[in-house]
């Protein structure tokens, strides 16, 4: 009987091994079918692929490869295959090339995709944040542009051409093809890079780009044709430093990526390769995005007896449908991004960041606040509405070596009613004051409406503000401004100017009260032949309009200088006007340095600066070297950074001035 029993236990045993397998087994069968892809919707796709060819013909499948900014050559390549009557019945893609994929089959067009990505800089789609979520980078303003073209409920089975965007599952360790879903969701995960991206969540998957994996999803086309044009934006790293550690992560990763691509290119025969001449350029490279997509045109026209056999079915009714209005949507978000850098959100969003702020150096302009500020930032957008909150500390050292910190809570408000218009309320709450407890407040409402504007040849804009600063124990100060400003390119020369007026007084029952003009001119003349070398000069006046004086000087006119007032201790500095001439010369690298192509210098200058003060009948000068750029975190954030450092003959000493954003309102 005991015999009986054991022998029972130990068929029990192994029958309850088979069915309830081990961890180790389960993860043995997830490993041997690792390379096994997981398609969501293939009998659909399917089905409507056969609609677009009738069963006819062989459909004409199109594969486009991610490779980050150069990916924007894809552009170039389906304007040439446009205009040989090419139109793909479905397409295959990943990565970046899921992005141009995605656009197209939604109805855009290969120059309606263009003015999209490169009419506006990318930078102000892209916000840091703390990464809780997966990534370093909120996509919270590419989802908004793209939804105010398309709509929030778009899905991929109504695209006008049947697409497939091939993701990478972080659960499962699979290729996850994707042929219906919703759009958007789809798209954030389509370039979702580790670290940098937030990965997206689909149907139980966590989903990575693609194309840290496989840079050519090529066999995923061959399943459902023999017809393939493939276009591949592949990276070359030949004039990068391979010495740099961070450029050796990066190219190890791309090492196994171009051996599993030349191993599935040489696997199969037939297809049309269009080899896009852009191998040499950064990943970074967004602002070279128009010249990468030329070089994409000619990358298939160079293609041109190869793609002769291929199938010419013209632009088929529903996607020149598709394509009704779509100009007029991108022209209304593109000039929103290029006035404000705003795109209205498509959904809420909200995210934690740290900001870095110096207050200064940018358009609007806080004359009443000289902090610099460093915070947690707390921020929810919907539709046209932004709003945060931040917590941490204030610094008084825009213009000073030392300078103590003291605790700041924070807020802002931005409303975009119009595309060229904002409405804005700015707080600060410091504790600066000795007891501690006494709080200083600083609060800022503004106005902002572009009148005229056309992409990077004018401006003209109205601006008003009010701001006030109070101690709560006396130090008070109330400023009402408005101005308007322009600007102008011509040529070789760049030209601003703004007229405005500047109301002061000591509180808000308006004591003391004092009335400004303000005037200002500056121009840059860029040198031939290269242009890198140029002359910037300017001349700003404030001048009293009441014969009272207290004409003041701050921080934000442009003179640094250790004995400006900050807040309502403002320098009240002359009787009738000060008047500030600028003179700089410097040079402006033609090329963008980068460390590692992680992090990419732009717009880098450096120039000899004099900055002559003129203040009733004194004279004053500040000179020394002034350098700026644009940190920007892999092409798609900027943190505007300027250092100047000279001397001052108003304070008879050294001064030097930090301005540094990390922050998502400008």
């Amino acid at each position: 009987m005991l015999k009986r029993f054991f022998a029972l236990a130990l068929l029990a045993a192994v029958l309850a091994a088979s069915v309830f397998p081990s961890d180790a087994a389960i993860a043995d069968t997830g490993l041997l079918i690792s390379d096994i892809p997981v398609t969501y919707g293939d009998e659909g796709f399917r089905e409507r692929i056969l609609e677009r060819t009738g069963g006819d013909r062989d459909p004409v499948g199109l594969v486009l490869t991610g490779g980050s900014a150069r990916a924007l050559a894809h552009i170039g390549v389906l304007q040439y295959l446009e205009e040989n009557g090419i139109v793909p019945d479905f397409i295959v893609s990943n990565s970046m090339g899921s992005i141009i994929a995605l656009l197209y089959a939604a109805g855009l067009s290969p120059a309606d995709i263009s003015e999209l990505l490169m009419a506006a800089d990318l930078s102000d789609l892209f916000s840091f944040t703390l990464p809780l979520e997966g990534g370093i980078l909120l996509p919270a303003g590419f989802e908004a542009l793209v939804g105010s073209v398309l709509g929030k409920d778009l899905r991929l089975e109504d695209l006008s051409i049947p697409v497939m965007i091939v993701c990478s599952d972080l659960v499962t360790k699979r290729d996850i093809r994707i042929t219906e879903g919703d759009f958007m969701t789809v798209l954030l995960a389509s370039f979702a890079l580790p670290f940098y991206f937030p990965p997206q969540e689909y149907r139980g998957h966590i989903l990575i780009d693609g194309g840290v994996v496989s840079l050519l999803p090529l066999e995923a086309a061959y399943e459902y044709t023999d017809t393939v044009i493939v276009s591949t934006t592949f990276y070359n790293a030949s004039k990068v430093n391979l010495l740099n550690p961070v450029t050796i992560l990066n190219t190890a990763f791309d090492v196994g990526k171009n051996q599993n691509a030349a191993e599935t290119i040489s696997g199969y025969e037939g297809f049309v390769w269009i080899r896009c001449n852009v191998e040499n350029f950064s990943f970074m490279d967004f602002g070279k995005g128009a010249l990468m997509a030329e070089l994409g045109y000619e990358s298939a026209a160079a293609a041109a007896d190869e793609l002769e056999d291929i199938y010419r079915s013209g632009i088929p009714e529903d996607l020149a449908e598709a394509r009704s209005g779509v100009g007029e949507r991108i022209g209304a978000a593109a000039d929103s991004l290029e006035l404000f850098g705003h795109a209205d959100a498509v959904s809420p969003v909200s995210s934690l960041s740290v900001s870095l702020d110096s207050r200064q150096g940018k358009s609007v302009r806080q004359y009443l606040n000289d902090t610099f500020s460093l915070a947690f930032e707390y921020q929810y957008r919907t539709g046209g509405l932004d709003l945060g909150i931040r917590a941490g500390g204030a610094f008084d050292l825009t213009t000073h070596a030392v300078a103590g910190a003291y605790p700041l809570l924070g807020g802002f408000l931005g409303y975009y009613p119009l595309e060229n218009l904002r409405l804005s309320l700015d707080f600060d709450l410091t504790m600066c004051h000795e007891p501690w407890y006494i709080p200083h407040l600083y609060v800022r409402q503004g106005f902002d409406w572009v009148i005229l504007h056309q992409m990077d040849s004018y401006r003209l804009t109205f601006r008003e503000a009010f701001e006030v600063t109070t101690g709560f124990t006396g130090s008070n100060a109330v400023a009402l401004s408005g101005a308007f400003d322009g600007n102008i390119r011509l040529g070789l020369f760049d030209l601003w100017a703004s007229a405005g007026y500047l109301m002061t007084a000591d509180s808000i029952l308006f004591r003391s009260l004092n009335h400004f003009g303000e005037v200002s001119f500056s121009a840059r003349f860029r040198i031939p032949p290269a242009e890198s070398w140029f002359i910037d000069a300017g001349v700003f006046s404030r001048f009293a309009l009441d014969g009272q004086g207290n004409v003041p000087l701050f921080l934000s006119d442009g003179y640094p200088s250790t004995l400006l007032g900050a807040g309502s201790d403002y320098t009240r500095l002359s009787d009738h006007h000060n008047t500030i001439i600028s003179v700089s010369a410097g040079y402006a690298l033609p090329e963008d340095p980068t460390f590692g192509e992680f992090l990419i210098f732009r717009d880098m200058e450096i120039a000899a600066y004099c900055d002559m003060l003129i203040h009733d009948a004194a004279f004053d000068f500040s000179a020394g070297i002034d350098f700026q750029t644009a940190f920007s975190v892999i092409g798609l954030l900027e943190m505007p950074l300027r250092v100047r450092l000279g001397y001052d003959s108003l304070a008879n000493g050294f001064v030097s001035s930090f301005l540094f954003t990390l922050k998502y309102q400008d």
